[in-house]
């Protein structure tokens, strides 16, 4: 008996569902596959996005880290204060000198051996010179979030020294991320920098994406959702890129032009300023053991070659504070510019404005020479 039409083409139709079923599993279990080894190898995108994830919405500071967690080799307890996993405290130095480190990402770094405060406890070490290194820098942090972090690590840390990193990116900050969301008290004192109603937004979103166990899930939500473009992100409410001032316009102008455009912008800067010297001093802190500290970026190295030279209008702002305070200032582009004479592109990640490794050990270094003096006025200076 000869089968129907009918009946042949029903098991064709079944092979054929089953055949499709199998390539578009195998087909994404290749794809997941694929995002996990970039991941780890060269990452086209971060499904764990640890830069964003390791953060959280603060009201006081903006953002914090998240407590407790370990992201890329960070963790930090409870009031952002970096955890040091490798820095025990030798038993030689039962009493270290504690030095406050604030900053942003300069100061922040990277994995435990390789941050400024940690170059610096060793340098010290090796000269049997015993520091504890409170590191509070954080990426994106600037005097406005300095001013209410300060406010609130002081009574809690009672560091003997506090050394505070401002650049460049500090002025763009102020200014133009952060400016409109400080909190003030009746004084007008600043008391803290909200976190826009945007950045939480993405916060929650990454949250929920994190959530989700598959990457190619995660790479799904990345186009879909509603804060899609998270590497073009912004805490200020999602303002374009084109509508706020670009970051190093100040830097990259004749110094009389730069004043004179951004003179509003520098009167509120230095404001910042001030009012991080007036938190210490509200503490009855010895403005002698405050150090200013200032890393050059790649610009300010250069011959004017191979790009625009910056001037120095913004640290000559926290210059001028400090000088009318009496505190120490240190800015370490003279004695860079003669350590990496015509390599200082070597001493920089590629594209990136921060140090890499290399970089910030010379920083530490000339960083060590300059805050050693301090230190030996110091009872127990060598311990």
């Amino acid at each position: 008996m000869i089968p129907e039409k009918s009946e042949l083409k029903k098991p064709g139709k079944r092979v054929f569902l089953a055949f499709s079923a199998i390539m578009i599993i195998l087909f994404a279990a290749c794809f997941e596959l694929i995002l996990r080894i970039q991941q780890s190898f060269g990452q086209i995108y971060d499904l764990e996005f640890n830069d964003l994830a390791r953060l959280a919405p603060s009201d006081t500071l903006n953002h914090m880290p998240k407590s407790g967690q370990a992201f890329d080799g960070r963790k930090y307890d409870q009031f952002g204060v970096r955890q040091y996993a490798a820095l025990e405290k030798p038993e030689i130095c039962p009493h270290p000198i504690k030095i406050l480190f604030l900053g942003d990402s300069f100061m922040d770094g990277y994995d435990d051996d390789h941050t400024i405060p940690s170059f610096l406890f060793k340098l010290f070490a090796k000269q049997n010179i015993c520091i504890n290194p409170v590191n509070v820098g954080l990426s994106s942090y600037s005097p406005a979030i300095f001013v209410p972090q300060l406010r609130t690590l002081y009574p809690i840390i009672k560091p003997d020294y506090v050394v505070i990193d401002i650049d460049e990116t500090d002025f763009f900050d102020d200014n133009f991320r952060y400016k409109q969301f400080i909190t003030r008290d009746e004084s007008g004192r600043n008391i803290g920098v909200k976190a826009a109603s945007a950045y939480r937004g993405l916060m929650s979103e990454i949250d929920d994406m994190r959530s989700q166990r598959l990457y190619i899930v995660r790479l799904l939500k990345v186009f879909v959702g509603k804060y899609a473009k998270l590497l073009s992100y912004r805490r200020n409410a999602g303002e374009k890129a084109k509508e706020i001032s670009p970051i190093f316009e100040l830097s990259s102008l004749d110094p009389a032009a730069a004043r004179e455009k951004f003179k509003a912008e520098l009167a509120f800067f230095k404001g910042n300023v001030e009012e991080l010297v007036s938190v210490l001093e509200e503490n009855q802190f010895p403005l002698s053991h405050l150090i200013f500290i200032r890393h050059p970026h790649l610009n300010h190295l250069l011959n004017g070659k191979n790009g625009s030279i910056f001037n120095s209008v913004i640290f000559e702002t926290v210059k001028d504070v400090a000088e009318n305070k009496n505190v120490l200032v240190y800015d370490a582009t003279p004695d860079l510019r003669r350590l990496f004479k015509d390599k200082a592109e070597s001493y920089y990640f590629p594209n990136d404005m921060h140090f890499n490794f290399d970089g910030m050990e010379a920083y530490s270094k000339v960083l060590a020479e300059r805050i050693r003096p301090v230190l030996a006025q110091e009872p127990d200076f060598s311990r």
